[in-house]
């Protein structure tokens, strides 16, 4: 969630502070500390929700996928050319069908069609091993393009999930943003109309930064001249 939530909890957490330091003022009544009890535990949900959304963050693992997919994409491109390179020498159409597609088309095709396009190029490739291993093909090329086309396939789903379930903990600190709004604006109210400390009050709102509140300020009656 963005800064301006983060904001809003630093607000919260630096109230409940203010109130745990001020219990004297208001905590002999009932009403408010229930709403105190009801902000601190929204300020711990508040806390997991801001350590869910960190800890699924995907930016990390897709950064990796994606350099994963470069490097293979253009290691199953150079198997592409040595099997190109045997179908040509002997005629074997199918296969130069199968295996002919330039890097750049790789980058052409969406992710799931090169994965499948890269799929069909190893199967050829281990279908040829024996027949074009005089053009530089190899088992342990084969396998390691086998093992990388796993891994990949299954980072995506991975993926997907990290991605949800930071969905949903944006969605759970927007509710409770909301939530501790509602709960300030009531001691907002509480606080002026049950205490009757200007020091605390004034000492809430500003670590509230609610600007513009009225001031009260007590009305002095001018001595009347003494008449003789």
């Amino acid at each position: 969630y963005g800064i301006k939530a983060k904001t809003f909890w630093e607000m919260e957490k630096e109230s409940i502070s203010f109130l745990r330091h001020n219990e004297t003022s208001w905590v002999q009544q009932a009403v408010l500390n229930a709403v105190v009890t009801d902000l601190e535990r929204n300020e711990n949900e508040m806390d997991l929700a801001f350590k869910a959304q960190d800890a699924n963050n995907p930016g990390g693992q897709v950064a990796q996928k994606n350099g994963l997919l470069d490097s293979f994409f253009h290691n199953v491109y150079r198997l592409g050319r040595k099997l190109s390179f045997y179908a040509k020498d002997s005629g074997d159409k199918a296969l130069l069908n199968d295996a002919g597609i330039s890097e750049s088309g790789f980058q052409k095709l969406g992710e799931k069609e090169a994965l499948i396009r890269s799929s069909n190029i190893i199967r050829r490739g281990g279908e040829y091993l024996e027949k074009a291993a005089g053009y530089g093909i190899t088992a342990e090329e084969i396998s390691n393009l086998t093992r990388d086309l796993s891994e990949l396939e299954k980072m995506q789903p991975s993926i997907g999930v990290i991605t949800n379930d930071r969905k949903s903990a944006r969605r759970s600190i927007r509710e409770l943003t909301n939530q501790a709004r509602t709960l300030l604006d009531k001691l907002d109210d509480g606080f002026e109309g049950l205490i009757d400390n200007d020091d605390f009050i004034n000492g809430w709102f500003t670590v509230r930064k609610i600007k513009g509140r009225h001031i009260y300020k007590s009305v002095v009656t001018p001595k009347q001249d003494m008449v003789n």
